[in-house]
């Protein structure tokens, strides 16, 4: 004997394809956001340079190495201190490029909050004088 009920309740279908229309068009409205501080991200840099003075670092934004420079203290080291001395100096510039990349992108999702908020407490403010009756 069968345990289903006589009239069972329809699911409501999962709409695949309307799901991923609209993903796809928020992630197009983010890329659109995001455009117009993506030459600031790509341009910046940041340059550490070893506690001692003997290399310098550099990464892109995004943790990329792009520089490394041997300064002149460098010389009183072995190349296996020299080495080890780069890749601390990489690891160190690297998390202050996440922490620089975290501080552009706050600040850009902050202005785009207040933007939106602005924009719906003036939406809501107009609707509510086209609702209020003419005096």
């Amino acid at each position: 004997m069968s345990e289903t009920p006589d009239h069972p309740e329809q699911a409501e279908e999962f709409d695949l394809a309307a799901f991923m229309a609209d993903f796809e068009k928020r992630m197009s409205s983010l890329r659109g956001e995001a455009r117009s501080v993506r030459h600031l991200v790509d341009a910046t840099s940041v340059r550490i340079v070893s506690e001692g003075g003997e290399v310098a670092v550099t990464t892109s934004i995004a943790g990329a190495l792009v520089d490394v420079e041997f300064l002149p203290p460098a010389t009183s080291l072995t190349p296996l201190e020299q080495a080890a001395l780069v890749v601390r100096t990489y690891e160190e510039a690297a998390g202050a490029a996440r922490d620089r990349t975290q501080d552009i992108v706050a600040g850009f999702v902050d202005e785009s909050a207040r933007t939106r908020e602005l924009a719906r407490r003036l939406v809501h403010e107009a609707r509510e004088r086209k609702q209020a009756p003419e005096r």
